[in-house]
C-alpha cells in the first residue's frame, strides 16, 4: 500500500467534468491521479446538457475503486470508505439537473473551493458536448480555473492502465502579455506532484524575445529556452511536434478582440490542433 505522506500542492481541490462518454476516460484517469497524488479532493460532476443522448449513466464512468485497485493502490475488496481512510483522497460524485452546462458548473464552483479543472476535449461533431471546444473552453475561460485538457486521440501524461506518469518534455509558450510567470509556476507544480523529476521546461519565445518569467529557485537547469518565427499557432504546434512535448502550457487571458472571438483564442486554437495535454493558466 502507497504510504507516501501527504504533498502539499495548490492542485489539490480537483473539479473534473464529464458527459459520461467514454472519450472522457483519460480525462478521468488524470482527475483521479491528480487528486490522489496531492491527497485532496475529487468532485466528479455530470450535467446532462443534451438529453437527447442515451445511454449516459453514472456506470459509464469509469469506478474510482476499480481504477485504484487495477493501479494496485487497493485490494479488490476494498470498502468505499477504504478510499479515503487508506489512501487520504475523498471523492464525490454530483449529477447536477441543469440543461445548461456551464449554468450549473458555475453554480458548483461558486461554492466550492476548486483550484483544477480536468475535462475532455474534442474538435469533430458525433460526441457529448462536454467534449466540443464550445463548452469545455467556455467553462475555463468561464471559472477562470487553471484547466487541464485532454483531447480525444491524445496519450497523455498519465497513463490509465497503472497510474505510471510520463512527463519529460512540457512546453510553455512565452509572450510579455499575458504574462507566463503563473504558467512557469503551475508547470513546475504539476510536475513535482506526480514525481516527474527528469522533466525539462522549453520556453518557447515566437518573434522578439520579451521578459523572460521567472524560473522557480533550484529549477533553472531544467529550463531551455527557444525562439521561433512566424503565426504564433504554427510556431507553437510545430515546437510541441519536435519536442515530442508531453504537455502543453498555455499562459491564457481569454478571448482577445473580434478575431479571437470568431477564431477562438490563441490556446483554444493550440488545444485543436496540436492534438497534446494543454494546461491553460489563467492570470493569478
Amino acid at each position: 500500500m502507497d504510504e507516501r505522506p501527504p504533498v502539499r500542492s495548490h492542485l489539490s481541490r480537483v473539479l473534473h467534468a464529464t458527459d459520461l462518454s467514454p472519450e472522457g476516460d483519460l480525462a478521468f484517469a488524470h482527475s483521479l491521479a491528480l487528486a490522489l497524488a496531492a491527497r485532496g479532493d475529487l468532485f466528479i460532476v455530470h450535467t446532462e446538457p443534451d438529453r437527447q443522448l442515451p445511454g449516459r449513466e453514472w456506470h459509464a464512468v469509469p469506478g474510482v475503486r476499480p481504477m485504484l485497485t487495477r493501479w494496485g493502490l487497493l485490494p479488490e475488496d476494498a470498502e468505499s470508505t477504504a478510499v479515503a481512510e487508506l489512501l487520504g483522497l475523498h471523492v464525490r460524485k454530483i449529477d447536477i439537473p441543469d440543461d445548461d452546462p456551464l449554468h450549473g458548473i458555475m453554480g458548483l464552483v461558486e461554492r466550492h473551493a476548486f483550484n483544477l479543472a480536468v475535462l475532455a476535449s474534442h474538435t469533430r461533431d458525433g460526441v457529448g458536448r462536454w467534449l466540443h471546444p464550445s463548452v469545455s473552453e467556455a467553462l475555463a475561460r468561464e471559472t477562470g480555473l487553471p484547466t487541464l485538457f485532454l483531447p480525444h486521440g491524445a496519450r497523455g501524461f498519465i497513463d490509465p492502465a497503472d497510474a505510471s506518469a510520463r512527463l519529460r518534455s512540457v512546453l510553455i509558450p512565452v509572450d510579455d502579455s499575458p504574462p507566463a510567470d503563473r504558467a512557469v509556476a503551475l508547470a513546475v507544480e504539476l510536475a513535482d506532484l506526480i514525481g516527474a523529476d527528469e522533466a525539462v521546461f522549453h520556453l518557447l519565445h515566437v518573434g522578439e524575445a520579451g521578459p523572460s518569467p521567472d524560473i522557480p529557485a533550484g529549477y533553472e537547469a531544467r529550463f531551455r529556452r527557444i525562439k521561433a518565427k512566424g503565426p504564433v499557432v504554427e510556431q507553437i504546434v510545430a515546437a510541441a511536434d519536435s519536442l515530442d512535448a508531453d504537455l502543453i502550457v498555455m499562459p491564457t487571458r481569454g478571448h482577445n478582440g473580434m478575431l479571437d472571438a470568431l477564431r477562438g483564442s490563441t490556446t483554444e486554437q493550440v488545444l485543436r490542433r496540436a492534438g497534446r495535454a494543454l494546461l491553460a493558466a489563467p492570470p493569478g
